[in-house]
Formats: C-alpha cells, sequence, structure tokens
C-alpha cells in the first residue's frame, strides 16, 4: 500500500508539472540542479499577493517585471500601447497585453501559450515560454509546487536562432515520397524564404514549405548543418533542445480526399549525424520514387531518426488566417567524425491537397553530454 500511495503521488506531481509548465518541464532533481544556477523562485500558494503567479487555461503565470530583472533585463512600460518592453544588449521583446503574440525586435512575431494581462497593474506572462525566450531554463520541485527560472552552467552550451529576416540561415529544403518523374505543375512544390500575414494582421518572416500531395504521401523538409561554428566537436554526444513556430491556416474540421487537411498532416523533426537526402527508390516496379535517406516513419508513426510532433492544426479553428502554432523536442544525437550533426524539421501528408506553411523562429540549443 506504501508503495502504491508513493507512486501516485510521484505520478500526480509529474502531471501537474506539466499542466503548469508545459510539456518540456524539467524535474527540480540534483541532475538538473548541479547543471543549473536557479536565479527565481516562483511558488504557487494558497495564500495570494498581488504579485502572486497563479494559473491560466493550466499555464503559470508571473509578474513580468519581476521575472525580466532577475535575468538582467531592463523593463519599461508603455501605457498608450499597453505594452512591456524588455531589453538586454541588442536583444529586445515586447509584450502586447491581451494579445496571445509577443514580438522579438521590431516585427518579428512568436506564440505565447497564454495572453500576456494586466491584472492589479501588474503585467502577467505565462512562464516557461518567456523563460525560453530569455535563453533560461525552466524548473519544477514538486515537493514545494515551485516553479524556477535557472541559467545553465555548463559554458560550452551554445544557443543558435533562426527568424529568416535576412535569407535562409543556411536551411536547405527538399521533397520525398513522390515519382522521381513528377512534374512541378501537378505538385506545385515552392520553398522559399517568405513573409506571411497572421490572423491578427502581424507579419512574421519563415521558411515556405508548399505542395500538393498527389499520391497520399509526401514528405517536405527542411535541414539545417551545425558544425565546428555551432561549437559541435567530432564523435561528440550531445543533448539537442529544438523549438520552433509554424504558421498554419488549417482547421481541425477541414476535410479532404485521405482525411482531413489539418489532422492527416503530420509535423516532424529530428537531429541526425549525417545529411538528410533524398535518395532513388526502385521497390516499385516501373515507378521508381524519391526517398528519404534516414528513417523518419510513415505519417503519423515516429521514425527511429525522426520524431513525430503533432499535426498542421492551427489553435483556433473559429479564426480565419493563419496561425501560429508551436513545437519543441529534445534530442540525443552523437556528431560524427567531421563534427556535424543535421536539424530536420518537415511535414508528413497523408492528405490529398495543397499544403501551405511556414515556419519560423527556431530555436537550438546544443549542451555536450557530461
Amino acid at each position: 500500500m506504501l508503495k502504491k500511495t508513493i507512486a501516485s503521488t510521484a505520478m500526480a506531481a509529474v502531471l501537474l508539472a506539466s499542466v503548469v509548465l508545459g510539456s518540456s518541464v524539467e524535474a527540480m532533481d540534483n541532475e538538473h540542479t548541479s547543471g543549473n544556477t536557479v536565479i527565481k523562485n516562483f511558488p504557487l500558494s494558497a495564500v495570494s499577493s498581488p504579485s502572486s503567479p497563479y494559473l491560466e487555461e493550466g499555464n503559470m503565470m508571473v509578474p513580468v517585471r519581476e521575472m525580466a530583472q532577475s535575468l538582467g533585463w531592463d523593463v519599461s512600460w508603455d501605457g498608450n500601447q499597453q505594452q512591456v518592453k524588455l531589453v538586454k544588449g541588442n536583444n529586445v521583446i515586447r509584450l502586447t497585453m491581451n494579445r496571445t503574440h509577443g514580438t522579438i525586435g521590431d516585427s518579428e512575431p512568436f506564440l505565447l501559450t497564454t495572453p500576456v494581462v494586466l491584472k492589479n497593474d501588474i503585467s502577467f506572462a505565462p512562464l516557461r515560454v518567456l523563460t525560453a525566450r530569455m535563453g533560461a531554463v525552466t524548473l519544477w520541485d514538486s515537493a514545494t509546487s515551485t516553479a524556477s527560472i535557472a541559467i545553465p552552467n555548463d559554458s560550452q552550451q551554445n544557443h543558435l536562432t533562426f527568424d529568416f529576416k535576412k535569407d535562409n540561415g543556411g536551411w536547405q529544403t527538399g521533397v520525398a515520397d513522390l515519382p522521381v518523374t513528377y512534374q512541378n505543375e501537378d505538385y506545385r512544390i515552392n520553398t522559399k524564404v517568405d513573409k506571411v500575414k497572421l490572423s491578427d494582421d502581424t507579419e512574421v518572416n519563415g521558411m515556405l514549405l508548399s505542395g500538393m500531395n498527389r499520391s497520399d504521401d509526401l514528405f517536405m523538409f527542411m535541414s539545417k548543418k551545425l558544425d565546428s561554428t555551432a561549437g559541435v566537436k567530432p564523435n561528440t554526444e550531445y543533448e539537442v533542445k529544438l523549438r520552433f513556430d509554424m504558421a498554419t491556416n488549417e482547421a481541425e474540421s477541414s476535410f479532404g480526399i485521405g482525411g482531413g487537411s489539418a489532422s492527416a498532416v503530420y509535423v516532424k523533426a529530428g537531429v541526425v549525424g549525417r545529411e538528410p537526402s533524398v535518395i532513388k527508390d526502385n521497390t516499385i516496379e516501373n515507378t521508381p520514387y524519391y526517398r528519404l535517406n534516414i528513417d523518419k516513419g510513415n505519417q503519423s508513426t515516429d521514425g527511429k531518426e525522426v520524431a513525430l510532433l503533432g499535426n498542421i492544426a492551427k489553435p483556433d479553428a473559429e479564426k480565419s488566417g493563419f496561425q501560429l502554432k508551436s513545437f519543441e523536442q529534445t534530442f540525443q544525437v552523437k556528431s560524427n567524425a567531421a563534427g556535424e550533426v543535421y536539424v530536420i524539421i518537415g511535414t508528413d501528408s497523408g492528405y490529398e491537397g495543397l499544403q501551405t506553411l511556414y515556419f519560423t523562429n527556431i530555436d537550438v540549443t546544443l549542451a555536450p553530454k557530461i
């Protein structure tokens, strides 16, 4: 009975942590605290004050000024715009009240899990997503129901961001699971850096991946090589945290041949030690196909080298226009002998129709495993 009680309590703590902080939560155990310096604690308490953290739609909301200043960011308030401005060096983040997007720099939007709000003349924002944008991590102590923001101690950790404001940032694109003899007027493959207007009239730069699935299967992808310029060393094991936003106009309720256009197109990602590329597959007699050279699985299934993260359904099906949707995952990878790893992001389509998506705000954090 005691063992069962302990197990139930532990499971409840894990569930609470994932509700409060989101799916990518690190427990505050010896392993994680030894690799991080805790900067600020935010306990959930039954006794509240005007500046106390609270839960909103499963997200922990914390005072923006208190959190940002603890990480060394300057904070200012624009009453006319109802906007908080955070500045650290050349980095600028803007948060407008009651908006589900923050802004990086002058115009680049990023998705917030819950709108920023003004409560008791104090601005509150979702802890985990904003902490990640500030280059810190979020820890959870189930024993005290306390969330903490922390700075990794490992000086070898490297953080890379790609917002596609100027160019493709070295990202390459490709398509697979279509005939070698395909005609582009039929498949309408289009990949380039472009702008897209979101449903709230803001614009975001991103990598456009667009194509018509005519064979009940189409894989569109983008990949980026990380090498010594990103701090990658040969034959070294890394933990890689990947986060990105996708602009999508596909609603969960829309349908087409093969199923729903949103629920039947799957978002996948991985970090591998060899370059993702397409190869010719002659398995089907008289009809050679282009296939990916790494194991991505098929549609709704994971591959050995690429993970299934979700689908392309936009967060609010009732709103027209493109919306940002966030994805994140942590991967383990060993660099190759040349000191290279490759990040791959793509969509695996089981819907026979046109998909047009934009990928942006890609954050990659690499840390060598000790």
